[in-house]
């Protein structure tokens, strides 16, 4: 009984290595060779809380790629009330890499 345990364990351990190495490898052949960086947009229309949940799961998807210092989430605020505003400011405070700014602040943004 015990054999089959440790038997079990062992190829849940290869598995999990083998799917770990990859992705891994994945992420090494698709990482862009060119200096630049990723702006992630997403647009305000949405409610403060799936606006936050939105910029969050962006954060955490670049996050995955493995260059945080070349990635940005930006969250493209287009009419969006004060309270979801200033819970997505909050938001962009804890978090790095994570901006909150108006059509206008993007276009400044983007053509430097």
């Amino acid at each position: 009984m015990l054999d089959i345990f440790i038997y079990g364990f062992l190829i849940f351990s290869m598995l999990l290595g083998i799917i770990a190495a990859v992705y891994l490898l994945m992420m090494r052949l698709l990482r862009p060779k060119a200096p630049g960086r990723f702006i992630v947009v997403i647009p305000g229309g949405a409610t403060g809380t799936d606006l936050a949940s939105l910029v969050c799961a962006a954060r955490m998807r670049l996050g995955l790629l493995g260059d945080i210092a070349r990635s940005e989430v930006i969250a493209l605020d287009c009419g969006l009330p004060e309270a979801s505003r200033r819970q997505c400011e909050a938001l962009c405070h804890e978090m790095d890499h994570v901006r909150i700014c108006s059509p206008e602040e993007l276009l400044e943004h983007l053509t430097r």
